[in-house]
């Protein structure tokens, strides 16, 4: 992809980052843009060589929410288009994905795909921008981040399940405050309910890079993919079910060349060498 493109993606050394490349417009996604970031997400989740995910914003946002101009053009069709697609329609765009119908969409997928997805915000984070930073599995934050579920304050209702999924971050006293009343979230404050894993002083993204090739290097891609479908599947299961799952994974990682390098690295005081098998 060109610097011109909506949405930049690089690969190196099992990192791919992830930028929405719209600085004048804090990043606000158009329907190309969209359509891009979707098939973005599933060729990356697809990916075996992508260990780690990072999603950033160019300029001085994360995203400002859906583009001014998408919502007008919504409210000129009243949102016939949508309205023909549902979550748990076919679409064969992430066939790739071993993922749940209903996380198969643009701004829930980051749930799906199978590696550790790690944002970082240094700015506007609103709307359907909020949308996927709560679908991320880590956030970190610079001073100027700033949160809000402007929906009530636009018409609408809770946009991709964040009504789902917001509550299990924050709580749900935290998260009925955000979207009843759409108000506008500082970094603080966000770091203090849980939005937030941290606040970054200096640069938010080199430090969200510097974190995240630390797991590409010495994180075994089959233990992070593992416990990441573990995390999700946690959230609707009762704890017997949660442990006879943790029981049965940790059983089968014992039989796997991963587990045998990370013995072998650490009793040798080297960095492994995991091949994800």
């Amino acid at each position: 992809m060109t610097d011109e493109a909506p949405v930049l993606v690089a690969i190196d050394d099992g990192l791919a980052v992830i930028t929405l490349n719209r600085p004048a417009q804090l990043n606000a996604l158009t329907q190309e843009m969209s359509e891009l970031l979707e098939q973005t997400f599933a060729d990356i989740g697809a990916n075996p060589d992508v260990r780690v995910v990072v999603i950033a914003g160019a300029g001085k946002g994360f995203c400002a929410g859906a583009d001014m101009g998408r919502l007008q053009g919504l409210v000129a069709d009243k949102g016939a288009g949508l309205a023909t697609r549902r979550p748990e329609d076919p679409n064969p765009i992430y066939d790739g994905l071993d993922a749940p119908d209903y996380l198969r969409s643009r701004l829930l997928v980051p749930m799906a795909m199978p590696q550790p997805v790690i944002a970082a915000i240094n700015g506007a984070c609103a709307g359907v921008g909020l949308a996927i930073a709560v679908a991320c599995d880590i956030r970190f934050g610079s001073p100027q981040a700033l949160f809000t579920a402007a929906f009530p304050r636009r018409g609408l209702t809770a946009e991709a399940g964040l009504a789902w999924s917001l509550p299990r971050i924050v709580g749900r006293a935290a998260a009925s405050d955000m979207m009843l009343s759409g108000r506008r979230i500082g970094a603080a404050e966000a770091e203090r309910m849980g939005l937030l894993n941290a606040i970054v002083e200096d640069d938010v993204l080199a430090h969200t890079l510097a974190y995240a090739r630390d797991i590409a290097a010495n994180c075994s891609p089959r233990s992070t993919r593992t416990i990441k479908r573990q995390l999700r599947l946690a959230a609707d299961q009762d704890q017997r079910e949660a442990v006879i799952l943790a029981h049965d994974e940790v059983v089968a990682s014992l039989a796997c060349e991963d587990f045998q390098e990370g013995v072998a690295s650490f009793v040798e005081k080297r960095p492994p060498q995991f091949t994800g098998r």
